[in-house]
Order: structure tokens, then sequence, then C-alpha cells
């Protein structure tokens, strides 16, 4: 191919700079200074640039291409041009890979036989050195190679860290070559600067005003809140956004076009869609909201006031924006036996935070025993497998920064895992597998344990010195002591537990009617319980769902009909009855029985609430709902029924395996 074939595959930087479209360079003088110093050597005249993704690698280069096609530039680089390969435009005219390595090298060459004249910029390090990546380079790589070695190519080249750390250091043929100039990532201060000296091309761009105001919340919010990226770029992303963020509500209609003016107040909302952090201006309503955020924690979580204020306190100092920068937003230890409120207050945290419960990382420690299981916490290292999958607990936070992360059971934990657990909670930070630092400032951390929790309060910090290090205690804002719940706290809960299953079964068009006796019957067995409230749900389903499921199966209870819940005459358990209105003087009363519930003695004198029964010859026969999984004895007792003589009497229904009498008949209520 000839090489006037091949020459329109060089980008001229020059060109694109002498018309103005490469953009000014903005407070890297110092970096430029020591570009050109490179460049007059007379060895070792290849500047390699390296810098972490976004600190301006690119913007440096092209701010020596404007210099260079300067007056101001030395004479020997004023005759030289700045040109790169048109990687993409190859790729689209090449075949096969034979072809594209090819045209490739006839590319490279034009540069090579005119080293005085040409200056080369490689964007991807590929070219000067083999990468598993780019395979398709491994051809232009040997070309170039010995070009650079043998003195006839002048070039400048930029990598990233990982990559120059991984491929280039690592040959020395080609870095004994080449001067490298790493560039720093610029502090807030110099952001500011750069940002306010580029921003007139958003202003030109949209139309709009960016105030220097604006500007400089842009760089504090991205250095606080944006930890995965580097200036100057990721405060030029904010304003940018902010700025079109701006035209859509002009666009909308909700901005008066006239006010163009990029508030601060969009940087915020543009840093809570990235986010998720709530950083806007805390309204009125919000205001409110968070002034009496005791008052919904204790909505939920009943008898642990001092627990809940902590709690609160943590969350207002969060939105005021007054807790300390580099630690997390709170850190606490919740002492207290199982099934006093330790966990319900974490996810009623999350869900007065998220408007969901679920928003929390709950990682329990029973499955962090092992020095193993660190790896899973903040990812295996290197080689190791499950390398590039990262760790549970630093991936979960570091796609979503703002969250409640709830550490279950700290003392079972491994002491490595402890010894994370000291820098977390003292710079908010950790660093995983693949050496990402992952910010925590922005999480609550919560850990709760059972050490101590029997003991007298004067009592538990001897106990607690005993499971864990001072430094470790030291960290924390503090120890949170939940007490033991009384009849009065455990009626509440009762309470709330059960409306939970009411609102289910209205959802699905049933009605439930709980007596107050049921409710006294589940407070007794609650407060004789070693197991705390975590004791309800058991009892709540035993009692109650599985009975009431049954019966829906059988279609004994259909939906509009009310269902009836009260104690048993026996004491010992729960009932479950529906009322069938026939006259508007007596009732019929349906009771349900369980088979592989223990039988009660027969009632001889029934409660004055309920209908008068005897024992009859001719009587009604009813027959109670078997599982059908349990096979029962045949039993024989005597049939009852109620004397009604007003009314028809109740259908019979019967099982093949057993009959048994309604022998306990329920209150109507």
């Amino acid at each position: 191919m000839a090489e006037t074939d091949v020459s329109k595959y060089l980008i001229n930087y020059t060109d694109l700079a002498q018309k103005g479209e490469l953009g000014e360079l903005v407070g890297r003088e110092k970096e430029l200074e020591r570009l050109l110093h490179i460049l007059l050597r007379t060895t070792k005249n290849n500047p390699l640039v390296v810098g972490i993704p976004g600190v301006g690698k690119s913007a440096l280069v092209y701010g020596l291409t404007t210099f260079m096609a300067s007056e101001g530039a030395p004479e020997f680089l004023q005759v030289k041009k700045v040109v790169g390969l048109d990687v993409a435009a190859i790729m689209l005219a090449s075949k096969t890979e034979e072809d594209y390595a090819e045209t490739v090298k006839r590319t490279l060459q034009i540069v090579v036989d005119n080293p005085d004249a040409y200056l080369l910029y490689l964007k991807d390090i590929s070219f000067l050195v083999n990468m598993d990546t780019n395979p398709e380079n491994k051809e232009p790589a040997k070309f170039l190679k010995l070009s650079l070695m043998s003195g006839k190519l002048n070039c400048i080249v930029e990598s990233d860290t990982s990559n120059f750390v991984a491929y280039m250091e690592k040959d020395h043929s080609v870095m004994s070559h080449m001067q490298t100039l790493f560039l720093e990532e610029p502090t807030v201060e110099e952001s500011i600067q750069i940002a306010g000296n580029i921003k007139h091309t958003f202003e030109d761009h949209y139309g709009v005003i960016i105030p220097p105001e604006t500007v400089k919340i842009a760089c504090q919010l991205s250095h606080r809140y944006v930890k995965q990226r580097a200036f100057p770029s990721k405060a030029l992303d904010l304003l940018d956004d902010s700025a079109s963020l701006l035209m859509m509500d002009m666009a909308k209609g909700l901005i008066d076009p006239s006010k163009n003016i990029v508030e601060p107040e969009y940087c915020n909302r543009t840093i809570a869609e990235w986010t998720g952090i709530p950083v806007e201006k805390v309204d009125a309503e919000d205001k409110q909201r968070l002034a009496n955020a005791e008052k919904y924690l204790k909505e939920r979580v009943i008898g642990q006031d001092n627990a809940v204020v902590v709690v609160a306190n943590a969350i207002r100092r969060a939105r005021s924006g007054l807790q300390d920068p580099n630690r997390p937003i709170g850190s606490f230890l919740f002492i207290g036996t199982t099934g006093v409120g330790k966990t319900e207050l974490a996810k009623s945290l999350a869900d007065f935070m998220f408007n969901d419960e679920t928003a929390l990382l709950r990682l329990d420690m029973s499955e962090y025993m092992e020095r193993s299981a660190v790896a899973r916490m903040v990812g295996p290292a290197p080689g190791q497998p499950g390398y590039e999958q990262g760790g549970y607990l630093t991936e979960s936070v570091r796609l979503k920064p703002f969250q409640v992360v709830l550490f279950d059971e700290i003392e079972k934990a491994h002491p490595d895992i402890m010894n994370l657990m000291l820098q977390l909670l003292d710079e908010g930070r950790l660093t995983d597998g693949k050496g990402i630092t992952v910010d925590f400032r922005n999480t609550i951390i919560i850990l709760t344990s059972n050490v101590g929790a029997n003991l007298p309060a004067y009592q538990r910090v001897d106990a607690l010195t005993q499971y864990f290090r001072p430094e470790f205690i030291n960290r924390l804002d503090d120890v949170v002591s939940f007490h033991q719940l009384n009849e009065e706290h455990l009626r509440l809960i009762v309470d709330i537990h059960l409306n939970k299953l009411l609102k289910r079964a209205k959802n699905l068009g049933y009605s439930i009617v709980v007596d107050d006796s049921a409710k006294d019957w589940f407070v007794d067995e609650i407060f004789t319980s070693k197991f705390g409230v975590r004791a309800l749900k058991r009892l709540i389903q035993e009692q109650v769902e599985n009975r009431l499921s049954f019966l829906i199966m059988q279609e004994k209870v259909k939906p509009g009909q009310e269902v009836f819940l009260n104690v048993h005459p026996s004491g010992r358990r729960l009932q479950i009855y529906t009322k069938t209105v026939q006259t508007t003087v007596r009732e019929e009363i349906a009771p349900v029985e369980f088979p592989n519930e223990p039988q009660e003695e027969e009632m001889t004198t029934p409660p004055e609430t309920q209908p008068t029964i005897q024992a009859q010859s001719e009587t009604e026969e009813i027959a109670s709902t078997d599982m059908p999984s349990e096979p029962q004895k045949i039993a024989e007792q005597p049939q009852l029924t109620e004397e009604i003589p007003t009314q028809q009497p109740i259908p019979a229904e019967q099982t093949s395996d057993t009959i048994q009498p309604a022998s306990q008949m329920p209150t109507a209520n």
C-alpha cells in the first residue's frame, strides 16, 4: 500500500490545536514545563505520562500541542507536528488481523522516517508492549519498540497507573528510552481554579450562567461524595450534569427560562442521583420529619427509648452536615439479650431513611468465624478464586455508599475481622482485595452483641473488655444497652405484630377479629419464654397463620367472612371460629379443632357467654378440621349439640377417619 494511501490514518493534533478544537490547559503549568524539558533532551526524550484515570493526562498533551503550535515555543518544537493513530478507521478498513497489522506498520513508518517532523502521541501502550488485552497490536508493538530503541522514533505516551505497573515498568528495554512523568491528582483548590477557567465551555453550550459559588460547591461535593473518580474530571462532570439538569427543568416549565443560573442546589441534586446520598437542601417537611424521628422509631421499637434517641441524633447530624466528615455517620454497639429489639431498631432506621426496611446490609458474624471468611468480606487476594468479584461488604458499600450496615453478633467474628473494624470505625474506609479504597463515611454502622446482657449495668463494662479490645470500644460512638421488656411493652409489641397479620389478611379479603384474651395469652407466653419477642412471630405462625391457612384451603373460611380469635377454654392455646347469623336473636358457632393438638377435658359447665350445650342421644355431629397428613385414632366421645328450638340443626361435616364433637364452644363476641 502506498504511503499516500495510509497518511489519512494519522490524526494531526497540531492542526486541531490551531483551529482551537483541543481546548486550553489550566492549572498544569509545572507539569507542562517538565514535559517541555523532557522533549528538549538529547537522550530519553520520550515522555511517559502516568496517572490514574481522570487526572488530565490527555488534557496535558493537548495543552502541550497548543503550546508547540504557538510562537512562544522553542523553534525545535515548532517545526514538529503532534500526530496520532486513527485506530478506528484502520480497523474499519482492514478485513483481517494481518491487514490491520500491516496498515498500522505502514502508517507508523511515515513517522519513523521523519523523526524531526513528527511527534507520535500514543494513547494505548499496547503499541509499545505486549498486552493480553490487545493481541492484535503484537506486530506493530515489535516494530515501534525497535524504532524507539534505535532512536528513530520520538513519541509521547500516556498510561494509567495499573497498566504502567503491570506492563510498562517490567519492560526495561522500553523504559530505558523513556522518561516518566507522574501526574498527580490536583487538590480541591486547584480543581476550583481549573473548573472556574473551563466553565465557560458549559455556559456557551447550554446558554446558562455558572456562578463561582456553584463551581466551588461542585468541587467540594465531588471531593466528599465521589471517591471512585479523580479531580478535575469528576468536578467538571458534576458541573456538566448540573447544567443539563437545569435545562431539563426549563424544558418542563419548572423554571423560568430567564432564570438560567445553575444554582448550587442543582449540584446537590446531581450528587443525590449519582450516589443515592441525600445531600439536597432539607426542606420544611423533611425538617419536621427529622425532628420527630424518635416518634417514628418508637412506633416500631417499643421500650428502648435510650437507644432510639441515640440513633435519631445520628440521623439529624448526618442531614444537617455537622457530623465528622472523616468518620461514619454513626457507629454503635447494641448490647442486650435476644428478642429485645436490637435488629428491629436497625430495620426501623433503614425504613425511616430509605422508606424500605430491606435497604439494610446485614452480615451475620456467625458466618465469619474462620480466617478464610475475611476474604469473603473484602475480597480475595490477587490470583485467588473470586478475585474479580470483590468482597461482599466492600462491593455492597461501593455501589451503594449511603446505607445501614448491621454486623449481627459481632463477638463471634474472627479476630482478623475485628482488626478490619478498627480501620473502618476510625477512618471510615476499607481497602478491598483489588486495592480499591471503599468509602464508609456515609454509612451507619451498627454492631449487636449478647455479651454481658444479663449482667447489671456496672458489670457490663468489665464483660465487654474481656471480649473486645479497648481500642475497639473507644472507636465506637456509643455502647447502647437494651433492657428487658415488661408486660406493658409486650402488649404493645403484640398489637404491632397482630396488626401486620390483620393487614395482610384484609388485603386478601379476610377479616380477623382478635379478642383481648388472645392478646393477653400472647403476652403471657412471651413473658415466660427465654427467646423474647422473637418467639412472638413463631407463636402467631403456629396459632393463627397455620390454622387459618388450613381453613382457607378447605374453603371453610371465604373472603368477606369474619374470623374470630380468642383463648380456648382450657387456656392452653388459641382457637379460631366463625359466626353465621341466621336470626336476629341466636347465632350458630362453628369452632375449629386441630387433630395434632392435645385434647383437653370436656367442660361440664360452659362459660356464661356461650350458648347452652347438652348431651343428647339425637344430636348433630360436627367434625373437626383434621389435617389429612396426620392420621387420627377413632375416639369415642359423647356428641354434643346446642338446644336451639327455633333453628334448623347444623349441617354435618364428617371425615372418613374420625368424628369428634365440638366439645369446646368459644365465646361468641
